[in-house]
């Protein structure tokens, strides 16, 4: 029987990079293959082509053992193909059943049926587990409740092949459990799954098979149970894997603190937010969607309005009443959202990270009318610095992976001449070679005196990254954990509310 969906000697080239080098590969009916690979390596390319967003240079697609060509989405979606996307394609304007029917309305006479499409959005809602009104703006919904909607709006299409880009990125561990048992349920149907995923747990928690990309060429195929997680960092990287060390550094916790939040109230929670961080301190701030770490982190960067409190730095008491004020106090930050509220796609790397250059970094009249050359050369040295993987500094910041894009937002942190900065979801959705590095820089930034202050979904990352961690539920700080005490099982009982073993308890 021919495998439901394949591609033979898929090649996609663009200026100054071969994306895919001639890559064969099948979905099989009934089977849940995993995509891997590092940033870079060529999955989102090949995601594209399925979805009839970019047609190949060379190579063709094959439905059932057909030939298939794909001008656009709207022929790959008619062929069957759905697909959920890394990045959001939702309008924030519009409701969630909107988002979730457009492009396929539930239509009688040329009328939308507002009633069937009302049921089946519901129907799909609480299939997902979402307690959700239909009629609601996107705009309003969390990052995790809007990929839950993207989620949504692939399954509402009639498809056998589903493929999910990196589905799981925004979302809990409860919502990950109902999303895999949705995925197991459409495999038993007979669908063909194509699932990429950074969280290798993910890979053998459900995958029947896994293929491997790297830099651009299939490398390796194989059943999930024929190898193990070791194994699998190794085809993906092509060597050995670096391992990331938490180093506590005892003297920045011991110091005078650089950041230091008094009463902080915040809307929407009844306790005030108070902690302090040292200069070269890492803070992980961890808890449940909702647990109020998101929100602090807005308010001390001036993007949600703080009702009282006091914020201090280096001793000094600042106002930040906006994101300007906020800069200008030497705080910055980094969005858990990439797309929308951190790179600038129109501008390239060199622009986007020079964007947030601290004046003062710059003499005379060049204040006024940056010099183009010197940007170039300050970045040519931030790309060697912070391993960009980019052909040059031209290049538009929208064609690199995400890990890169990540450090090209880190480079303009460390162009802002910050004293502290404030991470989101840091490493969310870059892979295990990539987020290393993150780690490093991230490290390397601590190690200049920044204080640090990291708010994440992802327990074993603040385990690996942080000095202390304190931990959130609906607003109140249930532990501050700290050396050892600071453990994937003590963060997410902590965050549950159940009593961590060691650190200091609210």
């Amino acid at each position: 029987m021919p495998a439901m969906l394949a591609v033979e000697n898929i090649v996609q080239q663009y200026p100054g990079v071969r994306a895919l080098k001639g890559v064969s590969l099948a979905l099989d009916a009934g089977r849940v293959l995993a995509l891997v690979g590092e940033n870079g390596a060529g999955k989102s390319t090949l995601i594209r082509i399925l979805a009839g967003i970019e047609q190949p240079v060379e190579g063709r697609l094959l439905l059932r053992g057909e030939s298939l060509q794909l001008a656009n989405s709207a022929e790959s979606q008619a062929a069957g193909i759905s697909v959920v996307s890394q990045e959001f394609r939702l309008v924030p304007q519009l409701s969630i059943a909107d988002n979730i029917m457009l492009g396929h309305e539930l239509t009688s006479g040329g009328v939308v049926r507002a009633g069937h499409t009302r049921a089946r959005v519901q129907e799909l809602l609480s299939t997902l587990g979402l307690d959700l009104n239909p009629d609601r703006l996107v705009s309003s919904l969390t990052t995790g409740d809007q990929q839950m909607v993207e989620i949504a709006r692939a399954l509402s299409r009639d498809f056998d092949v589903l493929i999910m880009d990196e589905p799981t990125a925004a979302l809990n561990r409860a919502e990950i459990g109902r999303l895999h048992g949705i995925v197991r349920r459409l495999a038993a149907q007979g669908k063909a799954i194509m699932y990429v995923s950074h969280h290798l747990d993910e890979v053998f928690d459900l995958c029947d098979e896994v293929a491997v990309l790297r830099d651009g060429s299939l490398v390796h195929r194989s059943e999930t149970g024929a190898l193990d997680e070791q194994a699998l960092v190794e085809h993906m990287l092509g060597r050995k894997p670096q391992t990331f060390e938490r180093a506590v550094d005892a003297a920045a916790t011991g110091k005078d603190p650089r950041l230091v939040v008094d009463g902080l109230r915040v809307g929407g929670f009844d306790e005030p937010f108070s902690l302090s961080v040292g200069a070269g301190e890492i803070v992980g701030l961890a808890g449940l969607v909702g647990s109020g770490r998101g929100e602090l982190t807005r308010a001390l960067f001036g993007d949600r309005a703080a009702l009282a409190g006091r914020i201090s730095i280096d001793g000094v008491p600042v106002q930040v009443r906006s994101v300007h004020a906020a800069i200008t106090a030497g705080i910055y930050m980094l969005s858990e959202d990439r797309k929308s509220e951190g790179i600038l796609p129109h501008l390239d790397v060199t622009e986007n990270t020079m964007v947030s250059r601290d004046p003062k970094s710059v003499s005379g009249w060049r204040r006024l009318v940056p010099s183009r050359r010197s940007e170039r050369a300050v970045f040519e040295r931030l790309r060697g610095e912070l391993s960009i993987r980019v052909p040059h500094g031209g290049q538009l910041i929208g064609n690199l992976s995400g890990g890169n894009q990540q450090k090209v937002l880190l480079g303009r942190a460390l162009q802002s001449g910050c004293r502290v900065l404030l991470l989101n979801e840091p490493t969310r959705g870059v892979d295990v070679g990539a987020k290393l590095e993150i780690y490093q820089l991230i490290r390397r930034l601590a190690a200049q005196g920044v204080a640090v202050i990291v708010s994440s979904s992802d327990a074993p990352e603040l385990t690996a990254i942080s000095d202390r961690c304190l931990v959130y539920l609906a607003g109140r700080q249930t532990a501050e954990l700290a050396g050892p005490d600071i453990t994937e099982d003590n963060i997410v009982g902590a965050s549950v509310g159940q009593v961590a073993v060691g650190g200091t308890h609210a």
